[in-house]
């Protein structure tokens, strides 16, 4: 019978274990409206033009993003909403890089790059009010998207799912020989499921054209990154897989774009999948449901992220390099209010969907059992 062996009294020598070192995080555009010049330097150039351009979305999506507390708090939304602010860099920056063939795999809070993508005003405010202007018919949640026109896979509410159908989505496109890539976001909690593990796992075995963001908002639900994994880097995950794994300051729209762009064209180009970890922060809460501040973190934590806040971050840039003024944004917001307006009172105005919505769509075509009992339906004097 063997003695037993104390902790620390020996060691599996190094050579035979797996050694990682966790990476540090990419930022290129300072608080401060400042860029590290040889970060500034690398990969795909972005002019001020277009850094510009970008603001515009990032506002919009935040404007858009209060609005829609608004309304909900004064019940004319139709379920239950996702705040997005503190997060417009990560998916505007990140879809940007995308060309028109590629797709979206969204996750709840993208909204400014969804917008970007084409998804019109009018289209948000309807489907926030579920109404017929709604592109889904009041068949989501309000955080919920789908369109085929605009190159945006559908999800559900489950986090993880969606992940898998991007991977075999993106099978799909390199089986007919199409040059699309598909990007894939999930949260920090979408790591701690098992559409996590298969999506990736699946995309490092067949060398899917996928990229994924892993937007690291510090929270999922209620539940601190902390709490679900014991690495720091979320980033880190992708080796396990076999894709390539980098960590990005998510409030750098500067940051986002550069690494998204090159990971858009080296998957395009048959390279290995790539895992893109955005630490930002969600400054509201998870959902109109939700009570953060007296639930689970302190405020003092929130102000800090305040302080990093990615859409004042991009107007210091731009002032620093005499391509924007604070008139210029000033001028920006109050146009971006006017549309808002105008939309919610377009969007307002479409009457419910269509009772036969009940039935279309389910099917390529609509089969006997759903006709009786639309019939049925009718026949009992439901008219909207």
């Amino acid at each position: 019978m063997s003695a037993g062996i104390e902790a620390g009294e020996i060691s599996i020598p190094p050579i035979f274990t797996v050694q990682y070192k966790e990476p540090e995080v990419l930022r290129i555009l300072q608080p401060s409206g400042e860029v590290n010049e040889e970060l500034y330097e690398w990969g795909p150039s972005i002019t001020d033009k277009e850094v510009l351009a970008l603001l515009n979305h990032m506002m919009l999506g935040r404007a858009v993003d209060k609005w829609a507390w608004i309304l909900h708090r004064q019940g004319r939304v139709k379920g239950t909403y996702g705040s997005y602010e503190g997060q417009e860099a990560v998916d505007v920056g990140s879809i940007y890089a995308l060309r028109e063939e590629d797709w979206v795999s969204p996750s709840y809070r993208i909204l400014g790059g969804l917008i970007m993508r084409g998804i019109t005003l009018e289209e948000v405010f309807s489907k926030f009010f579920a109404n017929s202007g709604d592109l889904e018919k009041g068949r989501n949640l309000p955080v919920e998207w789908g369109s085929r026109a605009r190159g945006i896979l559908s999800i559900g509410a489950p986090i993880g799912p969606h992940l898998i159908y991007a991977v075999g989505f993106a099978y799909a496109l390199r089986y007919r020989k199409r040059s699309g890539v598909v990007m894939a976001f999930t949260g920090d909690g979408g790591t701690s499921t098992n559409g996590f593990h298969s999506a990736l796992n699946f995309a490092g075995v067949f060398r899917t054209p996928n990229v994924f963001i892993i937007i690291n908002n510090q929270y999922a639900i209620s539940v601190p990154v902390t709490r679900q994994t014991a690495v720091t880097r979320l980033s880190t995950k992708a080796a396990a897989y076999g894709l390539i794994g980098v960590s990005v300051d998510g409030n750098d729209l500067l940051a986002m774009y550069k690494v998204s762009k090159y990971a858009v064209e080296q998957v395009r180009n048959g390279g290995v999948p790539i895992l893109i970890e955005a630490v930002t922060y969600r400054i509201g809460p998870h959902t109109t449901s939700d009570d953060p501040q007296t639930r689970y973190r302190p405020r003092d934590e929130v102000e800090k992220w305040r302080s990093l806040d990615p859409i004042s971050r991009v107007k210091a840039y731009l002032v620093r390099r005499g391509a924007a003024s604070e008139s210029d944004f000033k001028s920006m917001e109050d146009e971006i209010e006017e549309r808002i307006r105008n939309a919610i009172k377009t969007a307002e105005a479409n009457p419910p969907p269509a009772p036969a919505e009940l039935v279309s769509d389910v099917y390529s075509f609509t089969p006997w059992n759903l006709e009786e009992e639309f019939k049925e339906i009718m026949e009992n004097g439901v008219t909207e």
